[in-house]
């Protein structure tokens, strides 16, 4: 019996402190992470993680201590934290409306200001929300009770009288309306359908945890039950998820957009430097390069790689880490990498910024990246280095390889992307080398002679 009794009133106690460390682990995730868009979420997610902490903090204290004399501070501190979260996660949407590729560093407040009405809106919705904190504290609108715990433990609980709990739910109505409508609306005016799918899986998450404590802490304990650690802890998964989403959101929106240089850009020309050419020879041409791999090749890719950069391009790499041409582009500010890995099994943003995993043996996969990558070329230069074909060949075969490359020679068809793909000489008969330089009319190599044009169109 007293075994039975210890848990009862320790069960509680030990959820809340679940849900701290989840909420602790997430909040720590956030300040952490290293994200390259929507940088102004940062703050007010972590601000939000820190407000609902201090709310769990108090639960935990209404059921260790079991005080009664405890509840008004309770009730006070924990719906004022919560509303505070309300407030924050609404301005977060408002700033992810207006800025809906989240690239851009201004102050949110400044940001809003640009932007009269969704001003006045916030500051209507603010005002309510700063109305019912003052009427909360003013008034002290309601009661301790003693209920049940689904262990049978006898547990002080507040109850709203029915002045205050019309206000509340407003608050609920509002904040699953508003900035749900907000999300929706930002998600429309993404081009990135990874990142529409993100935006639109935000207001379903909020609107998760508004329900959330609308049951636990609004119709289980008007029924008598008290069950609201768990329902913290609900919430406490759910804000995690947003933060993972906000991060994936980052990195996938960031990804087609220019990358800002850290370092020197080589102005010169130094691929066509090494053929002998005019440096117009590199634009908007496909390029097939036969590589031995007793020679450093990787230094002619980086010299294909430092050119578009000089030229304003936007460069992507399709390689494995470790390869010798990651190992040596990955030195260079500017580049984007899609990480050819058997370990996903869809595009996953990777740990660095400006790295995507896909995965190398779906080519479907494979194509709708590319296909990607050539709208971001039709709208301002961009160039692709495929590493590499040879590989391609061997872990798919090379009639599926053909048909990959004869699509991928379709989509960069007509637009303005210049494409390089690597090619191991002498890893193939004649007959495949000689399908693969059908589809791509430029052709170059380089071996201990060093790099030179073969055929050129």
């Amino acid at each position: 019996m007293a075994t039975a009794t210890a848990f009862s009133l320790l069960l509680y106690p030990l959820v809340h402190i679940i849900t701290l460390e989840v909420t602790a682990l997430s909040a720590l995730y956030v300040y952490r992470q290293k994200i390259t868009a929507y940088k102004y979420t940062k703050g007010l997610l972590v601000a939000v993680h820190v407000l609902f902490i201090g709310v769990v903090l108090f639960e935990f204290l209404r059921t260790a201590l079991l005080s009664v004399d405890f509840i008004g501070t309770y009730t006070l501190g924990g719906t004022l934290l919560v509303l505070g979260d309300v407030l924050l996660l609404t301005l977060l949407a408002v700033a992810v409306f207006l800025v809906p590729s989240g690239i851009g560093t201004k102050n949110v407040l400044r940001l809003m200001w640009e932007h009269k009405i969704h001003v006045v809106l916030f500051a209507a919705y603010a005002a309510f929300i700063g109305y019912i904190g003052a009427y909360l504290v003013v008034t002290t609108p309601f009661t301790v009770d003693e209920v049940a715990s689904i262990t049978g433990a006898l547990i002080p609980i507040t109850k709203f009288d029915n002045t205050f709990l019309p206000l509340l739910l407003a608050t609920l109505a509002i904040f699953i309306l508003y900035p749900s409508s907000l999300l929706v609306l930002a998600s429309r005016k993404v081009k990135d359908a990874d990142v529409r799918r993100v935006l639109r899986i935000l207001p379903i998450a909020w609107s998760g945890i508004g329900l959330d404590l609308l049951i636990f802490n609004g119709y289980l304990l008007s029924a008598g039950i008290d069950a609201t650690p768990f329902g913290y802890l609900i919430a406490s998964v759910a804000f995690g998820a947003t933060a993972v989403v906000f991060r994936r959101a980052s990195l996938l929106t960031s990804f087609f957009e220019p990358v800002k240089q850290t370092g020197p850009v080589s102005e010169g020309t130094p691929f066509t430097d090494r053929l002998g050419l005019p440096d117009d020879f590199l634009k908007e041409r496909s390029f097939l390069l036969e590589i031995n791999p007793s020679v450093p090749y990787e230094q002619v890719v980086a010299d294909f790689a430092k050119q578009c950069l000089s030229k304003k391009m936007m460069v992507y790499v399709f390689s494995a880490k470790g390869n010798p041409v990651y190992n040596s582009l990955s030195k260079i500010s500017g580049l984007r990498f899609y990480i050819l890995s058997s370990k996903v099994s869809y595009p996953k943003p990777d740990d660095q910024p400006y790295q995507i995993l896909i995965p190398n043996n779906d080519q479907a996969v494979l194509l709708d990246v590319i296909d990607k990558t050539v709208e971001v070329g039709s709208e301002g230069d961009a160039a692709i280095i495929f590493d590499s074909i040879s590989d391609t060949i061997i872990s798919s075969g090379f009639e599926s390889a053909y048909k990959f490359l004869k699509q991928v020679n379709e989509t960069l068809g007509g637009g303005r992307t210049t494409s390089l793909f690597l090619m191991t000489l002498g890893a193939h008969d004649e007959k495949v080398v000689s399908f693969v330089k059908s589809l791509i009319p430029n052709q170059l190599v380089d071996d201990s002679s060093g790099l030179r044009v073969t055929r050129s169109q």
